[in-house]
């Protein structure tokens, strides 16, 4: 399930749980209580069985529980129908919604980025190519960090020792849907221009700050240095592609950064 669907999906469990428990007689406190916390704790079990994140779970749990809250205070306004509601319900009403709304609206952008005709609107980049605005990750700054940059660096400098001539096909021509299967294919050649067989390749497709990861694509030999493969990106905008490959016991990895659009 996606998390909009989660989110709202759950919200409308309380509202017939809520309803529900109303039929039965039941006293509206425990309404409230029972209708919040049945879908609380049923998410809670799909997000451990899920691994969603903290920030995640404390959104889903916020929205379950705050619709519950104006539930009950709606429903014990009805039983003073001859009075008027007092200001502050009404306020309670007001920033629960708006709490929802804009909760639901954070968690969406987070996660799945800004809608292409919004960010057409907002991101001047946005109007000639797809852009990825969903968060990307936490972007380390500390000694590790630096020795990454470090190992980076040797790598570039181990391959072109090496002398590998690398030709990748198929990423500037990328689109997205289910539909839409992107052919890929590499040629590889040693320092003597002679192709090289037997190599073990591999792709990896996933989003700025490892979001979204796509299952590994091993290309297969099709001919003597000649490697080909097939894969379906799920949405549009900006991927980064990490190339591995071992041949001849070196390895050699490369990383490229692909906007895809929509088929």
């Amino acid at each position: 399930m996606s998390l909009l669907e989660t989110l709202f999906g759950g919200a409308v469990i309380v509202v017939i749980l809520h309803w529900m428990l109303g039929r039965a007689g039941l006293a509206n406190y425990w309404r409230g209580v029972i209708s919040g916390a049945v879908p609380t704790i049923g998410y809670a079990v799909y997000a451990i069985m899920n691994n969603d994140q903290l920030d995640v779970i404390a959104i889903h749990v916020a929205i379950y529980l705050a619709t519950a809250t104006v539930l009950s205070l709606l429903a014990s306004d009805k039983r003073n129908s001859g009075k008027r509601m007092h200001w502050a319900p009404k306020a309670l009403v007001v920033f629960f919604g708006l709490l929802t709304v804009i909760d639901g609206t954070f968690v969406a952008v987070s996660t799945h980025g800004v809608p292409p005709w919004v960010a057409s609107l907002i991101m001047p980049r946005a109007k000639n190519h797809p852009v990825y605005s969903g968060f990307s990750g936490v972007t380390e700054h500390d000694e590790q960090a630096a020795k990454a940059v470090n190992e980076h660096l040797k790598a570039l400098s181990d391959e072109q020792k090496l002398g590998w001539d690398v030709e990748m096909e198929g990423l500037d021509t990328l689109k997205s849907g289910p539909s839409a299967v992107n052919n890929l294919t590499m040629r590889l050649h040693d320092r003597q221009k002679q192709p090289m067989q037997n190599a073990v390749v591999t792709l990896n497709f996933f989003r700025p700050g490892y979001v979204q990861m796509l299952p590994p694509l091993r290309l297969l030999e099709v001919k003597p240095g000649k490697y080909g493969g097939s894969i379906s990106i799920p949405g549009t905008g900006s991927w980064v592609v990490k190339l591995v490959i071992e041949a001849n016991g070196q390895r050699v990895e490369r990383e490229h950064d692909v906007s895809v659009p929509a088929s």
